[in-house]
């Protein structure tokens, strides 16, 4: 049943032509929101690039990105496009919110640390005596809703957390001979890393481990899909010097029905980032039956809930002897991965998600 308090309007900015992260977020929520949220939907800064909501319904009421960066779209654009399509509620998906905007919102704040002793200062950019509407705020690793009306104090909830992988459902891993051949890789034979290639992702220190565990395992390589992000350069070079570089594939970016077939092939997936607000690869690993070793710090080790092995990611050692760990406990990670991806589903995020937008709305 719609309910006939307003429209809800979802920014979907941040779905790029190869989503991760935010923008992989942000295309999952809309296809459940689609699919359950008991309220009209609309969108707003929808690229032509975005491919990932294309399997949403043409007729879903949206409006087009139509600036040249997130933040100019956001401050001179958003609001507007959101009123266009009748919004009763916007919710901004990326930690940032019009510095005035007189329509309520729900913002997700996706970096609990950085921004969670003062969401509307940190992540918004508004300052607590400016005046607005009632606003919420969801941090994807713990999660709340923090309310504000006028210059009234903060109130905080719990709300949404990230839900297990969506790879299994848009793309089944069948086969994979494909893209093993392509690549030069066997199944079972290869440490995989999937994510974007940036230096929060500690990619050189798992070079550095995955050398050390090469020393005994010459039949193992190490794959690193994923696009090109900041400070690539450092990550390049590091390859290059490697001793060991010829057994390190770097294929870019991958489809989704790759990515599957890559993490169910490989001997184990490694994650072990400096920093993360979620974490959803190491859930996108488990939900597809791939051991894990990931970092013991941020939001990993809620993530992974008592189903991976955790290292310490700043010290090389450490993570080498956690993927030596992880080979020699392949099937009983498995196992626990897959019971712990099997707690929680997508359709269960956004019915919370739903639970945030009527609260909101009824405070109004």
């Amino acid at each position: 049943m719609v309910e006939q308090n307003g429209k809800l309007v979802l920014d979907v900015a941040p779905v790029r032509a190869e989503p991760a992260g935010v923008g992989l977020y942000v295309a999952l929520l809309a296809r459940e929101l689609e699919r359950h949220s008991p309220f009209p939907l609309g969108l707003i800064g929808v690229r032509d690039e975005a491919r990932a909501l294309v399997s949403l319904d043409a007729r879903l009421p949206r409006r087009p990105f139509s600036k040249r960066t997130y933040h100019a779209w956001m401050q001179l654009a958003a609001e507007r496009d959101a009123r266009a399509l009748g919004a009763r509620l916007i919710h901004f998906t990326n930690a940032a919110a019009p510095l005035i905007c007189r329509l309520p919102y729900v913002v997700t704040v996706h970096d609990r640390d950085a921004q969670a002793d003062d969401p509307s200062r940190r992540a918004l950019g508004h300052h607590p005596g400016q005046p607005g509407g009632r606003r919420a705020g969801t941090d994807g690793d713990r999660s709340l809703a923090v309310d504000r009306a006028g210059a009234g104090p903060y109130r905080r909830r719990p709300a949404p957390r990230g839900g297990h992988s969506a790879l299994p459902t848009l793309a089944p891993p069948i086969g994979g001979d494909d893209i093993l051949a392509h690549l030069g890789i066997e199944q079972g034979r290869y440490v995989l890393y999937f994510g974007t290639l940036e230096p929060r992702k500690n990619v050189v220190r798992l070079i550095g481990a995955f050398e050390r565990v090469a020393r005994d395992r010459p039949d193992l390589r190490l794959v690193l899909a994923g696009g090109r992000g900041w400070r690539f350069d450092g990550i390049e070079r590091r390859i290059a010097q490697s001793p060991i570089s010829e057994r390190i594939v770097t294929p870019g970016y991958v489809t989704d029905i790759d990515l599957a077939a890559l993490i169910v092939n490989s001997a184990l997936v490694a994650y072990v980032s400096l920093y993360e607000g979620f974490g959803m690869p190491v859930l996108d690993a488990m939900a597809l039956g791939t051991p894990v070793v990931t970092s013991r710090t941020t939001a990993m080790p809620e993530a992974a809930g008592g189903a991976a092995i955790l290292v310490e990611p700043r010290d090389e050692a450490h993570i080498a002897r956690g993927i030596t760990a992880a080979l020699a406990d392949r099937t009983g990670l498995a196992e626990r991965g897959r019971a712990r991806a099997a707690t929680r589903s997508w359709a269960d995020v956004a019915d919370e998600h739903v639970a945030v937008y009527r609260h909101v709305l009824a405070g109004l």
